[in-house]
């Protein structure tokens, strides 16, 4: 790989020289400490970092340039573009090779300075790499360091830089030198690899599942703890997982019903990139349509999400131990959540494992230690890790985006879904607590409604510890069986009264809906819902449905103003088209009547669907007084360059939002407060604050100054 030798990209090499001789290298670099709180951001004790898309590659060269920046000092240089090629006739040169004795760590650094060499990089730093491993067998990641220089950073160099780190578990430092003056000046430069997608966690279409069937001659019923080789054989898949670079996790689940042909069976779940790419294009930040997008549009229609191929084969590396005693069969592919539909009825999660991009963020999320001591504290009194189901389920949840009271908010939905889940739990456990057949029967259920209770208890827990007005000490679920009842009732009747209450009238209903009626509206039991709930309770329903109805969505003043109320004009539409006689859907007095005469029973079939966001769009989240966050440090970067990408998407009313739970993140203001408020002109100077955890939200422009010193003081970053 002969390079060409210009005089510009000489000198820079000297002066690289001169400062690793003289120990001034790592002082003469600047915005080393804009890297160092990039790194340390997402690590604060009283953090705990959401599953961001666009933050993987932000934090992947962030750390990287961090593990190379405290490698820089001391340095004994090695060559200076001299071939390091073990074969004759090759040519290897890097323009520096040294080596840090202390951490006995090479550093490899390669100069660019024209534009038609930058193709070259990963290919040059990939060469230098495997020769190194030549010279030295088992070289770890951590053992060899990268420095590329260059005088641009075009968008190939930022992206091929950026994908080492990422994606090929690199350590290489991106440095931009000026060579305008003497002596030159060099700063860290931060590579993005990707176009921001605009999204948090992953969409539900991506996580694809496909289930391994461990068959089996005389299943043992009797067996209740997995087999040490099934544990041994989820070690295997997942670091399996790890090498072919895939991103996933697997469940083992204990088939308690006989729903398979053996006692044991495993659910393996991998992230499609072409239900990736597909919710991109439909729900992201725009971007720039090529044949390759046009491509995988058409891919993503004829085969909307399917579990990539990479699953099976990491999976059959586990055959030799499972082949032993088990016949395993691959049947069953569906997304992750409808798999959770299938298997809550005869199945008991037993134990999970995580590789790839989620089995770091698993790993870093069980490591937390606001998760330890404040979040998940169970987490730490009971020895739990991310395997633990208890753990793993939210965790997944969350990585989906689909956490309780998204924002630390309690909209009308979230409490109506807040009653469904206890319901259940106090449902299933109140009906296991008959009898210890019944108990076995209801195994599975009573796994899972415990996992969701808990998820929802930490979520809520969380909400406690942070709003002025709850007062009253949170109850604590149990899972013995002699206190599982009592203690979902308890913390129902919390719910209610104190985490929602009395002020929050319409709150209450939604949360009272969905405890009663939990069978009818959880999935759970799909049509045999109905059946479970007495006539008594469901005339109650039907009679509370009709009264939130028309003393909360049919009010004529509701639809003046500006407000969007696009889910409220929907349902009014269905009402009067569906109650025997069409009406005029502006006219309140015959809505009225159509509702009186309405069928409950179909009433409560839209309920979820229909009614719910239109009471949302109607009725103002419970807002609580949030008490005084722990101040952390933020990404500023990260911040600006999310609101300059959702400005020229073309939402030219950016926003810097601060939550309830006291996340800090960028979006943009929607109608009404779009009609009054102009928009921005120049996002780099000033953006839209909105601070939710006000009772009473309201949008100000103010520049990003402002916002430091002001606005954001105390608050987490998102």
């Amino acid at each position: 790989m002969q390079k060409p030798d210009t005089s510009l990209e000489a000198e820079i090499v000297d002066w690289l020289l001169t400062l690793i001789k003289t120990d001034r290298l790592l002082e003469a670099i600047a915005e080393t400490e804009c890297i160092r709180r990039i790194a340390e951001s997402a690590r604060q004790p009283s953090y705990i970092r959401t599953f961001s898309i666009d933050q993987v590659s932000r934090l992947a060269s962030a750390d990287a340039a961090q593990t190379v920046l405290t490698n820089l000092e001391p340095l004994e240089i090695i060559a200076v573009n001299k071939s390091i090629s073990l074969a004759t006739g090759e040519v290897l040169r890097p323009d520096i090779l040294c080596f840090n004795p202390e951490s006995r760590t090479l550093v490899v650094f390669e100069v660019k300075r024209e534009v038609f060499t930058e193709r070259q990089t990963v290919t040059e730093l990939a060469g230098y790499e495997h020769e190194l491993r030549n010279v030295l067998p088992f070289l770890g990641n951590f053992d060899i360091c990268f420095v590329v220089v260059a005088k641009d950073w075009s968008t190939l160099l930022n992206h091929a830089v950026a994908n080492l780190n990422a994606w090929s578990a690199k350590n290489c430092l991106a440095l931009k030198v000026n060579t305008d003056s003497q002596p030159f000046r060099i700063a860290c430069h931060l590579p993005e690899a990707w176009h921001l997608t605009g999204s948090f966690g992953l969409p539900p279409d991506a996580l694809q599942t496909i289930d391994m069937y461990l068959a089996e001659e005389t299943p043992d019923a009797g067996e209740h703890e997995p087999p040490r080789s099934l544990i041994t054989a989820m070690e295997v898949i997942a670091r399996a997982g790890d090498r072919a670079g895939s991103h996933g996790f697997l469940m083992l689940w204990k088939d308690v019903n006989g729903m398979g042909r053996g006692r044991w069976g495993m659910t393996l779940c991998a992230v499609d990139p072409i239900a990736m790419h597909a919710w991109c294009s439909k729900h992201g930040l725009p971007r720039r349509q090529s044949e390759v997008t046009n491509y995988f549009d058409t891919q993503a229609t004829d085969a909307p999400a399917l579990v990539p191929s990479v699953v099976y084969r990491i999976a059959k590396e586990a055959f030799p131990i499972l082949n032993d005693r088990y016949d395993p069969e691959f049947e069953g592919a569906f997304s992750w959540h409808e798999k959770l539909r299938q298997r809550r009825v005869g199945a008991v999660p037993i134990r999970f494992d995580f590789w790839g991009k989620l089995g770091e963020y698993a790993r870093e999320f069980i490591c937390n230690t606001g998760v330890r001591d404040r979040h998940m504290p169970f987490i730490s009194h009971n020895e739990l890790d991310w395997r633990d189901p208890e753990v793993a389920i939210p965790l997944i949840d969350s990585i989906s985006g689909l956490s309780p009271f998204r924002g630390g908010m309690i909209r009308c939905s979230d409490a109506f879904h807040a009653g469904v889940v206890l319901g259940t739990h106090e449902f299933v456990s109140g009906n296991a607590a008959r009898s210890d057949e019944a108990a076995i029967h209801l195994e599975p259920l009573l796994r899972w409604s415990h996992v969701e209770t808990l998820h929802y208890a930490v979520e809520m827990h969380e909400i406690y510890l942070t709003a002025k007005e709850v007062t009253a000490p949170m109850p604590t679920i149990s899972d013995r069986p002699e206190r599982r009842a009592q203690a979902a009732a308890e913390l129902s009747v919390w719910v209610e009264k104190h985490l929602i209450g009395d002020e929050h009238p319409v709150h209450q209903l939604c949360f009272r809906l969905g405890r009663y009626g939990a069978t009818l509206f959880n999935d759970w039991f799909e049509s045999e819902g109905g059946r479970l709930i007495t006539s008594e309770q469901l005339t109650r329903m039907i009679y509370e449905t009709k009264r939130i109805i028309g003393e909360v969505l049919l009010p004529a003043e509701l639809r003046s103003g500006h407000r969007n109320l696009s889910a409220l004009l929907k349902f009014r539409k269905f009402l009067a088209q569906h109650g025997g006689v069409a009406v005029n859907e502006a006219d309140d007095t015959a809505l009225k009547l159509v509702l009186n005469a309405f069928q409950g029973d179909a009433l409560l079939e839209v309920f979820v669907s229909m009614v719910l966001p239109a009471i949302d769009e109607v009725v103002p989240v419970v807002a609580h007084t949030v008490s005084s966050m722990p101040e952390l440090d933020i990404d500023w970067d990260g911040l600006k360059a999310g609101v300059q990408a959702i400005f020229d998407a073309g939402h030219l009313w950016p926003t810097v939002i601060v939550s309830q739970d006291g996340t800090v993140g960028s979006g943009h203001l929607v109608e009404p407060m779009t009609k009054w408020l102009p928009p921005i002109t120049d996002p780099g100077a000033e953006v839209y604050f909105l601070n939710e955890q006000a009772v009473a939200s309201i949008a100000v422009k103010l520049t990003w100054t402002a916002i430091a010193q002001h606005g954001l003081a105390g608050q987490r970053s998102a």
